[in-house]
């Protein structure tokens, strides 16, 4: 999944670039300002584009979420959610699961020396 919002993230942008460079070389017949604008368009098609797959991944793992809870009765849910809401993760526990993450999803950047 997170190749998949790399790829929307920079395909926004690219978008974003295309369409203020194309715009701008249009109106104003300069490249400089077209490539200034370009950018300008880019950072700002980018964080849209990340906030918009900000919202429908949140809105798929809600309904993911109620798909896995069709089966419980609702007295079971509201225990479940209240004991997670009660135990939040302290920053070292947050740590020690991200650098497992970044363990696990490593690639190999050294070159083999045979």
């Amino acid at each position: 999944m997170k190749d998949d919002a790399k790829f929307f993230f920079f395909f926004c942008g690219f978008i974003g670039f295309l369409l203020f460079y194309l715009i701008s070389s249009l109106l104003y017949h300069d490249f400089v300002l077209g490539s200034l604008h370009g950018a300008l368009g880019c950072v700002f098609f980018s964080i849209s584009g990340r906030f918009l797959l900000g919202f429908a991944l949140s809105a798929s793992v809600q309904q993911s979420e109620n798909a896995t809870n069709v089966g419980k009765p609702s007295k079971q849910i509201d225990q479940a959610d209240s004991v997670r809401k009660k135990m939040p993760i302290s920053k070292e526990e947050l740590a020690a699961a991200t650098n497992i993450e970044a363990i696990r999803n490593a690639k190999n950047v050294l070159p083999n020396n045979s």
